[in-house]
């Protein structure tokens, strides 16, 4: 009886964990998606002023009824006009549902020459300034993978139009469990 429960098991630690080097092959492309979010303070609560990485959604942060966010990162911008990336848990620290732990890490790479998400150097859960052309590797902890597996992503601001709150933002999600690549296409690692 406990026989067939064995197989399934190995079957799924096989499939899905990457840290054991037994991932599952790439089945979501990565796509480089342009957008503009809003300050989330000085602006319309209509406006989007977060992103969800792990479905790739723009929206307007909330705490939903389920006590869970909407949202990976908000954003903001500094009195020099700069933009500011907030992650969900330091926008709100302590949500009775849970929020994704998110990893930041500035990269002096420019963002087309980021083809590879490093493994370490991150800030979990810190806001981070962000000039225009500047870029960013996210760490997407709790990001729907099993066995410890992160989402990648990458973003570059593209810019900033003070009179109208408005960032402009190009990033790049790898929704692959465990995967780091960060090119166009079907990854390959």
């Amino acid at each position: 009886m406990s026989f067939p429960v064995l197989i399934v098991s190995a079957v799924v630690v096989a499939a899905c964990s990457a840290g054991t080097g037994l991932t599952s092959p790439a089945s979501v492309e990565n796509v480089t998606r342009t957008y503009s979010v809003y300050a989330l303070t000085g602006t319309s609560n209509a406006l989007p002023a977060a992103y969800q990485y792990s479905t790739e959604t723009l929206v307007r942060p909330q705490l939903l009824a389920s006590g869970q966010l909407n949202f990976d990162v908000a954003f903001d911008l500094t009195a020099d006009g700069k933009a500011r990336l907030l992650p969900a848990k330091y926008v709100v620290p302590l949500p009775p549902g849970g929020a994704p732990i998110i990893g930041l890490l500035k990269m002096t790479a420019a963002y087309l020459q980021l083809e590879r998400a490093p493994l370490t150097g991150y800030t979990l859960d810190s806001a981070a300034t962000a000039s225009v052309g500047e870029t960013f590797t996210l760490q997407l902890h709790n990001a729907r993978c099993i066995y410890g597996d992160f989402f990648y992503a990458k973003l570059t601001i593209d810019s900033v139009i003070v009179s109208q709150r408005r960032i402009v933002v190009r990033s790049l999600v790898n929704r692959n469990c465990g995967y780091r690549s960060l090119t166009e296409g079907l990854p390959k690692d």
